[in-house]
Parts: structure tokens; C-alpha cells; sequence
């Protein structure tokens, strides 16, 4: 089965921890810190495949990780960075954010290889944080988590135009006679299920690539039947081609049809029912007597004044379709090479996080004494006045909005013991 959309879950890979420890060799009795930096989380990467033209694997599979990087170790041993996440796609796969719909990226055209999420950085490990007023850091970075989404990859085929109409009217015969594409061909409803793509070759012009989109019906703009699967499909393309049974072998009226297909495209995208337009009357070969001349003068009658050209053809015989293709070729040419690229609408935020190592442990050697180190508490003690109440009042809250209230309750503070940080020394009070 032909599939055009899926859901998934994505992540990049977490930055391994920073490692603490510290010199221990012989002759060396108190060696400096030599804890090794995590290595680099792995990124979550979408790559377009040739080879690919339908998004069948994602139904299978629906999580794609990166790989974690790895802690660092002693002896300044750097982590292994984690594994990177290639996800293949087709060509035409755009990404939306599944709870938004919003548009991540757009893997068409130049867009043939990006990075969707990067991976976490590595923890830095504690050789980095020994300063002349803490020479022995007893702790290190935290690795930086990777980020993890939800996702809805969309499958819009990339082609110049688009042939469109009702069930059972040719289309599929019509492809298979001026592309080298091999549609399934069969005299009954929705017989294609997916669009065929195939790349029409022009004597002594410029070919141009011809997307069948399976067969409409009335409310397929408002996803009656398969109708949204299958006007995603139109999206990209520049020229559209009705394709309508002249000969109404089916009893059905070709105007009619005509103006539905119209209005199913112009309620699902006002813009693509404004792409220039061709009429394809096919099936002039089922005509009896003096029927087509009538059938295809009242075709014309009625939409040429809009500027719709008609053209008779027969996809069986090949009568017209010659003509009707360099007219298409025409059209594209006068609509200019402007691609339909779906612009970013998602900003993929990395996560919000202070990770700036600190340790908050109890005194060995003085009863009711705790220390609290690390780089973030040095700095905030630099540039803090402690003397003024304003600056005293935001001290607490930095102690409270790190967690550093919470990891001395946790060690079992009381009222009255003493914090000391820096060559600062404070009592506990709640």
C-alpha cells in the first residue's frame, strides 16, 4: 500500500557527562583533577533518497533516536560521541510539528541533506574548572540533553503538472502513452490508489516531469474518499491538466465534471485553482457520427472565453496528445521555474536549561558546616553586593531557583549551621 503521511518520533542524542577525578600516581601525592569531557550527542539527520518515493517504512517504525554521547573518564579521556540518526525520505517530504501542524523544513529541490536537531554537547569535566581559589573541583558538567519531537512528514510529489479528473476518465492511459511510466490500468473506480510520476520527452524542446493525481470526487476538498491525500499531491505543480471523458461513455457531462474538480481545488487552495489550466477531451475515439464536433464546440464554448484552451485527444490512439503537450510545455514556460517551497514555520527551540556544575556537600571536618562550590556560585558571588538588602534578596533567590535550598535540606541543614561558599560564610535560616 501506497503511504503519503506518517507520524513519528524524533531525537537527537543526549552529550555525555563530564567526568570528575584526580591525579593519583606515584611520587605524586595530591595530583591535579584530570576528569575527561563527555562526547558530543549524535544529531537526528534527513537525507532525500532517489530510491525512495513513498513513505511505506514509516508505518512500520516509529521512533528514530540518535545515539548518546558517552561520560568522559580519568586521565583526561575525552566520551565517544554518539551515533548520528540518518533518516531517509523522498524527495518532496515536508515536516511538519505534529501538535502545531506547523513546518519544520522542506526536503525538496537544493534541500537534499539537514540537520533537523542537533545533538547535545559533552560535560566538560573538572580539569577545566581548577582556578587559583579552587584547586581541587569536585565536580563536572552535565551533558546537554538532545532534543525530542513529534512529527508528521507529508509526501507532495514534485512535479510540473498535474492531471487531474474524475474517476475512470484516462489518466493512467494517458501517462503510460507519453511517459515511460506503468500505472495499472484496469476499466473500474479508483483503480490508482497513488500518484504516478513520469518524465514526458519532447522533440526538439525541453521534457518536463507529469504527476497523475488518482482520481477525485465531489467533497474531496473536505476529505470526502481520499481527498486530501490526494490534492496534497497538486500542491507543487505549475500547469494543470482536466482530464474529462468527451465521449461521457460513463454518462457522465464533461462541463460538469470540469466544475467540480474547479471548485474541490479552489476550496482546498485558492492559489492552485489559479495555476493555468488545459483541458484534455479525451476518449474522442469512442465518438459516434456527428457527436464530437457538437460535444467539443460546446466544450470550447464554455471555456475558452476564460482562457482554458481545449484540445481533443484520444490516449488509446495518440490522436491530439502531441499537440496538447507542447501547449502544456508553453505554459510552463510562460509560468516561470518558480518552485513551491514550503517556508519554515516551526523554530526548534534547544531546551532552557542552566548546566553549570555545583556541589552542595557536609563539612568532615566542622560540626554543622556545609560547603557549596562550583563555577556559577563563584560568579554570582562576583558580581553580587551582599552588604545591600537588595543584593542580599536576590542571593536567596538564586539559592532557591538553583535547587541549592533544596540539596542542603535534602543533607539535613538546620537553623543556625553555617553555609560557606568562597570565603563566604552564612547562617541557615528559613
Amino acid at each position: 500500500m501506497f503511504a503519503d503521511r506518517a507520524k513519528i518520533r524524533i531525537r537527537s542524542g543526549r552529550g555525555g557527562d563530564g567526568h570528575v577525578s584526580f591525579r593519583r600516581e606515584k611520587y605524586v601525592a595530591n595530583g591535579g583533577p584530570d576528569g575527561g569531557d563527555g562526547g558530543r550527542g549524535g544529531d537526528l539527520i534527513l537525507e532525500v533518497d532517489p530510491g525512495i518515493n513513498t513513505l511505506n517504512e514509516f508505518r512500520y517504525r516509529h521512533n528514530y533516536f540518535a545515539g548518546d554521547g558517552e561520560p568522559g573518564g580519568k586521565r583526561r579521556c575525552h566520551g565517544a560521541d554518539g551515533e548520528d540518526m540518518v533518516i531517509k525520505v523522498p524527495a518532496g517530504t515536508v515536516v511538519r510539528e505534529a501538535q502545531t501542524g506547523q513546518v519544520i523544513t522542506d526536503m525538496s529541490y537544493e534541500n537534499r541533506r539537514e540537520v533537523l536537531l542537533k545533538g547535545g554537547s559533552g560535560g566538560r569535566g573538572n580539569q577545566h574548572y581548577a582556578t587559583p581559589t579552587m584547586q581541587v573541583p569536585k565536580y563536572a558538567q552535565p551533558g546537554r540533553p538532545g532534543v525530542e519531537l513529534e512529527v508528521i512528514l507529508e509526501l507532495k510529489v514534485i512535479a510540473d503538472a498535474g492531471l487531474v479528473g474524475f474517476p475512470n476518465v484516462g489518466k493512467s492511459t494517458f501517462l503510460s502513452r507519453v511517459t515511460h511510466a506503468q500505472p495499472k490500468i484496469a476499466n473500474y473506480h479508483f483503480t490508482t490508489l497513488n500518484p504516478n510520476l513520469g518524465v514526458v520527452d519532447l522533440d526538439g524542446g525541453d521534457g518536463f516531469v507529469i504527476a497523475d493525481i488518482p482520481g477525485l470526487i465531489e467533497g474531496a476538498s473536505e476529505g470526502v474518499g481520499l481527498g486530501h491525500e490526494f490534492l496534497r499531491h497538486i500542491e507543487r505543480t505549475r500547469v494543470i491538466i482536466h482530464m474529462v471523458d468527451a465521449a461521457s461513455t460513463e454518462g457522465r457531462d464533461p462541463i460538469e465534471d470540469i466544475r467540480i474538480i474547479n471548485r474541490e481545488l479552489e476550496n482546498y487552495n485558492e492559489e492552485i485553482a489559479a495555476r493555468p489550466q488545459v483541458i484534455a477531451a479525451n476518449k474522442i475515439d469512442c465518438f459516434y457520427g456527428e457527436d464530437k464536433e457538437t460535444v467539443l464546440a460546446l466544450l470550447k464554448e464554455e471555456f475558452e472565453p476564460e482562457g482554458v484552451k481545449v484540445f481533443p485527444i484520444s490516449a488509446v490512439t495518440g490522436e491530439g496528445v502531441r499537440e496538447l503537450l507542447y501547449y502544456v510545455r508553453q505554459l510552463l514556460d510562460e509560468a516561470g521555474e518558480e518552485k513551491v517551497v514550503f517556508e519554515r514555520e516551526y523554530q526548534i527551540k534547544e531546551p532552557d536549561f542552566s548546566d553549570e556544575p555545583f556541589t552542595v556537600e557536609k563539612s568532615e571536618d566542622e560540626e554543622g558546616v556545609f560547603l557549596v562550590e562550583g563555577p556559577r556560585v563563584e560568579r554570582m558571588l562576583g558580581y553580587t553586593n551582599l552588604d545591600s538588602e537588595k543584593g542580599f534578596e536576590f542571593f536567596q533567590k538564586f539559592l532557591k531557583n538553583n535547587g541549592i535550598l533544596e540539596e542542603l535540606e535534602k543533607l539535613g541543614i538546620e537553623e543556625g549551621d553555617t553555609v560557606k561558599m568562597y570565603g563566604w560564610q552564612f547562617e541557615y535560616y528559613k
